[in-house]
């Protein structure tokens, strides 16, 4: 999606695929097979590009330094991708700078063939003591789609977890939540930003199944999150597109969850939403060209994702069906196929906030998505 962004720019992409098939090859003017863990693939990529950026988190700090060492511009920068890929240090910038996240903390494990250590055992003990079970565990890196993460109700059950993980893990409080949001920000070297409104999304399992704009709470703490949004991305130094997660929990606090330096999901909603989607704004950002304009361009839009059936069917053979409902907007990624793979997304855009989350829904589902458990579909849907 951001190579197709940049070639309306006239611009091209330059791709480092693992494999000759990953769907971003279908959009490349070139593509570079290696890894971004190998030095060796990041020069191959950085001697046929202007910039360099990201679309996940998966990456070696250290080849990163060398290559800005070197002048190759890098665009997030190895200090915001620090805080982004390492949950324990983005709770310490989070922290440090003022910005309400949940409790929490980071505690190391001495993990062997006979697990955990007692200290940490009860480093985790002495924590929900003091916050209440049930307790959130999370892997400091490495993490993301719900994968990672491990609601933990009692003693044994967190000594389980933590002998799954390496040196560290973050442990939070359970937050009792109204809603999540998120907030999407773009960023130029120079400090310039804009965001889009704030959305409500909703996951199952931590992945997002569903996004809503403007959503279904209350303007004045949309505007707020906003107002976070860009304070994160100003802290963090970001460059290029950044992504605010926050929980609106049900005693009032606003608390930033995570942040990803790179488009993400909960702003799929921009390419037939907003004024300027944000890949095209994150092309823009990482190359210090003029941002575009954020408003929505309709009243209301609904952007679900697109999900493999339990028969691991590929989409594409639906997308007849899907099709015949009006208004869908759908982007499929090339992926194969799976059960639970997230395979692309839906959108539609109008007046009427029930309709257009129920046609979203409704393409999503003829698609093959199977109906999602803790999601309220819209009547009708089952």
């Amino acid at each position: 999606m951001a190579g197709e962004a940049a070639s309306a720019l006239g611009l091209s992409m330059v791709v480092l695929a693992e494999r000759p098939d990953d769907a971003a090859c279908e959009v490349a003017a070139e593509v570079v097979i290696g890894s971004p863990l190998v030095e060796a693939d990041m020069r191959a990529l950085a001697a046929r590009c202007d910039v360099i950026t990201f679309d996940h988190e998966l990456v070696d700090l250290s080849i990163l330094e060398k290559l800005v060492a070197d002048g190759i511009p890098v665009h997030p920068g190895v200090s915001t991708l620090g805080v982004a890929i390492n949950k324990g240090h983005m709770r310490r910038v989070l922290a440090q700078a003022g910005v309400s996240i949940p409790a929490h903390a980071v505690i190391g494990l001495d993990s062997g063939e006979a697990g955990p250590g007692d200290q940490a055992v009860a480093e985790v003990g002495a924590f929900a003591q003091k916050h209440g079970w049930p307790i959130v565990l999370k892997a400091t890196r490495g993490g993301y789609d719900g994968k990672g993460v491990w609601p933990v109700g009692d003693l044994d059950e967190a000594r389980r977890v933590l002998s799954q993980l390496g040196d560290e893990v973050l442990v939070e409080e359970m937050v009792a939540m109204r809603a999540e949001l998120a907030v999407m920000v773009a960023r130029r070297p120079s400090g310039i930003s804009v965001a889009w409104p704030a959305v409500e999304t909703a996951q199952v399992g931590g992945v997002c199944r569903e996004v809503l704009v403007p959503g279904r709470i209350p303007s004045g703490i949309m505007q707020q999150a906003s107002e976070v949004g860009l304070r994160v991305a100003e802290i963090v130094d970001a460059v290029g597109v950044l992504a605010v997660e926050l929980f609106w929990t049900t005693d009032g606090r606003l608390l930033v969850n995570e942040i990803a330096a790179r488009p993400h999901n909960s702003g799929h909603w921009t390419i037939e939403g907003a004024v300027t989607s944000q890949f095209e704004n994150h092309v823009r950002a990482v190359l210090d060209l003029p941002l575009g304009a954020t408003a929505p361009q309709h009243d209301h839009v609904a952007s679900v994702n697109i999900f493999g059936g339990p028969g691991g069917e590929d989409p594409v053979t639906l997308l007849a069906d899907g099709l015949a409902v009006e208004g869908a907007h759908i982007h499929l990624y090339g992926k194969e196929g799976r059960p639970g793979r997230k395979l692309g997304h839906v959108t539609v855009a109008g007046i009427d906030e029930g309709d257009v989350r129920s046609r979203a829904w409704a393409a999503a589902l003829a698609l093959g998505t199977p109906r999602p458990d803790r999601v309220e579909l819209p009547e009708g849907l089952g």
